[in-house]
């Protein structure tokens, strides 16, 4: 990019280049950030469409194109308003040339690999994308329906460079039948968090099975970029026990869970894959047990077969993963034995102290997932479910100040009410009884107790019930009934110094006065800070919700 000295000139902008498909079959190469027209059908190619991975044959790293400020506003007037007259003037601006100095319709530019340019049916074979146990995942190209799919490969039947498909040998049957057995069984499982099969077929004798090309990356990758907030943790966790309750409805056993099988989108939505471990669970089959080492559950090490708690197991060891970064237990060894061994001496350890970002009845879930003893972890998916979304943290809208302060007024007319009735009743029943001073004092602190005692145990006030507004703490549930508590200590101290100046509307000691006074001006000097923070503060969070971490939200159940 050339240096500009004037600060008032207009500036270039590097920009990247892609490769996109055009729904017509022709390939152009455009400016990722500005976009294009289509010279073949005059397509308006916007630059959100190029944002979208599954469009994209391939980003041309490094490659950069100098663009004005002036072409990327007339593109943005362009998606933004329509075409417009000056769409023919602008096509030619933003059709750039191919990397290799060609002009317009640019040949697809991918990383070298013996597999690239092959075809398997109508799929065009463009660049990998993983390595599995059995075969190789690549990106390739549709040419019926020009969209992007993933091809999965037999190991097998990948030749060697400049080999061709029809000479290599065949792929063995019990290999072609495990790939057509993992491509029958994942098509039958029709749900959005599965990857879909789209087709299955051969090639000079070689099995393929072509799927949905999922925009993002495995969940292995993302673990590896570091820790993963409890949102994201609980959204993936419930996502994928939705699609293994799914299958097991279908009377199927994943049989294979890792990070690595389950990939998750730019948007945060996951997909599980690979079903190639799959077993019926109602067929006793007699089939050599599979799996990945460490997420292979102990009683599968020691001869027993798959069962959905086998399955719950290697699901706990990933959500242990993406929690900590790190397995629950590293199995050890080279043989059944050794790894056997290495299961009895494992203990469950947690890390001490409890990290902050996760709640504490993660860790239950967790420790009944991971059980040694199948009939100590979940029985069912259902109860699994029930657990996972007890502990969802939601996204509630915060409450405004008006039914706060409302709810507040409720909570106090009712606790000063109640103490104002007891007064005057008190004062005639002391007259029959002759009570003392100190059960005077009791009985009128028992509308208090009483309110302190409802909200420890029902975590919840009459005024918000009312207003159907609740308080939660960060991960949107209701906190624990002693930080309820002292939360309310705060919530309820200008009510709290009304009552005391019903006890003791005067003393016979100066000192008593002036802190009786001192306690009522601070009271309401809190009252009224607390109520500017409810009107100006963006968050509308009190002093108290800062203190105890918490917030009041609309109860939306």
């Amino acid at each position: 990019m050339p240096e500009i000295t004037d600060p008032n000139a207009t500036r270039p902008i590097l920009v990247p280049k892609v490769i996109y498909r055009c729904t017509c079959g022709a390939d152009l190469q455009l400016a990722l950030e500005v976009g294009g027209t289509c010279p073949r059908c005059d397509r308006v190619i916007s630059p959100r469409i190029l944002q979208h991975e599954m469009s994209i044959s391939t980003i041309c790293d490094g490659s950069f194109e100098l663009a004005s400020p002036d072409e990327v506003e007339t593109a943005a007037a362009i998606f933004s308003n329509g075409p417009s007259t000056d769409k023919d003037d602008f096509a030619g601006k933003l059709t750039l040339p191919a990397l290799d100095g060609s002009v317009t319709r640019g040949t697809n530019v991918t990383p070298a690999d013996v597999m690239n340019g092959k075809r398997y049916g109508h799929f065009e074979i463009l660049t990998p994308l993983g390595r599995g146990g059995m075969g190789q995942v690549y990106r390739a190209l549709d040419t019926s329906l020009q969209r992007f799919v993933a091809v999965k490969l037999l190991r097998s039947g990948i030749p060697p460079a400049n080999a061709d498909i029809e000479t290599e040998t065949r792929s063995p049957l019990h290999e072609v039948d495990k790939l057509l057995q993992e491509a029958i069984t994942q098509a039958r499982v029709a749900h959005p968090n599965i990857v879909t099969i789209y087709y299955v077929g051969k090639e000079a004798g070689h099995p393929f099975l072509a799927m949905e090309l999922v925009n993002g990356k495995p969940l292995n990758a993302r673990i590896a970029e570091g820790a993963l907030p409890f949102s994201t943790i609980a959204s993936i966790a419930s996502q994928i026990t939705s699609a293994l309750k799914f299958s097991y409805d279908l009377d199927l056993i994943h049989g294979d869970i890792k990070p690595s099988n389950i990939l998750i989108q730019q948007d945060g939505f996951a997909k599980l894959s690979d079903f190639g471990m799959a077993r019926n669970v109602s067929h006793d089959s007699s089939d050599a047990i599979g799996g990945t080492l460490n997420y292979i559950a102990p009683e599968i090490l020691r001869g027993s077969k798959p069962s959905l708690q086998t399955d719950i197991y290697a699901l706990g060891v990933t959500f242990y993963e993406m929690s900590f970064g790190t397995l629950p237990c590293k199995l050890e060894g080279t043989n059944m034995a050794e790894w056997i061994a290495t299961h009895e001496q494992n203990q469950l350890t947690f890390p001490s102290p409890w990290p902050d970002h996760l709640p504490e009845a993660w860790k239950e879930i967790l420790a009944k997932m991971l059980a040694c003893d199948p009939l100590e972890r979940y029985q069912t998916y259902e109860s699994l479910v029930e657990d996972l979304t007890r502990i969802k943290p939601s996204s509630p809208v915060v409450a405004r100040p008006f039914p706060r302060i409302v709810a507040a007024g409720v909570d106090w007319i009712t606790v000063l009410a109640t103490a104002t009735g007891l007064q005057y009743g008190l004062q005639w029943y002391q007259q029959v009884q002759n009570l003392s001073d100190w059960q005077m004092i009791v009985m009128h602190l028992i509308p208090m107790l009483v309110y302190f005692f409802i909200v420890y145990l029902w975590r919840q006030s009459l005024g918000r019930n009312l207003m159907q507004i609740k308080v939660a703490n960060k991960f949107g549930h209701r906190p624990k009934s002693l930080q309820m508590f002292l939360r309310c200590l705060f919530r309820m101290q200008f009510p709290m110094v009304i009552v005391i100046f019903l006890l003791f509307p005067e003393t016979s000691y100066a000192w008593g006065n002036t802190v009786l006074g001192g306690a009522f001006i601070v009271s309401t000097l809190f009252l009224l800070v607390e109520l500017g923070m409810l009107a100006f503060y963006a968050q509308r969070r009190s002093i108290h919700d800062l203190i105890f971490g918490t917030k009041v939200v609309v109860d939306i159940h």
